[in-house]
């Protein structure tokens, strides 16, 4: 079985951006994401939310870097983690939809990620 979020130290988050500039606290909260307590995993959502959700349309780097992880987490998180998690990602997904900026890997991340939570979350329609 590959370890949870395995692969997330190769990235080179210094050269990825987010809404506050290079995305090196992204790793932390996505090992957040995986903490025994749930105000720990409530905070690293708003963390994520905060920054690799970009508020006026835009699909920063991050969010196409953070996708795969997010998807590979989610079922494991208590739902109403789990439900913030893949609001979140309807926002990101939406905005990839309509955004004039869009970053140029968002659509074949999404095109990978949409499979898998839509069979991880057969009692929620998958975003569009």
């Amino acid at each position: 079985m590959k370890p949870v979020l395995e692969g997330v130290d190769d990235i080179a988050w210094h050269s990825i951006d987010h809404a506050f500039g290079p995305a090196l606290d992204t790793p932390g909260h996505l090992r957040a994401l995986l903490s025994s307590d749930p105000e720990v995993v409530a905070q690293a959502i708003t963390d994520l939310d905060r920054t690799v959700r970009e508020e006026g349309g835009f699909v920063c780097p991050a969010a196409t870097a953070v996708l795969p992880f997010l998807v590979e987490v989610m079922p494991s998180l208590a739902p109403e983690h789990r439900a913030r998690l893949l609001g979140m990602v309807e926002q990101i997904t939406d905005d990839g939809e309509n955004a004039e900026q869009v970053d140029p890997g968002w659509h074949a991340a999404w095109a990978k990620a949409k499979p898998v939570l839509g069979r991880s979350f057969p009692q929620r329609e998958s975003p569009a």
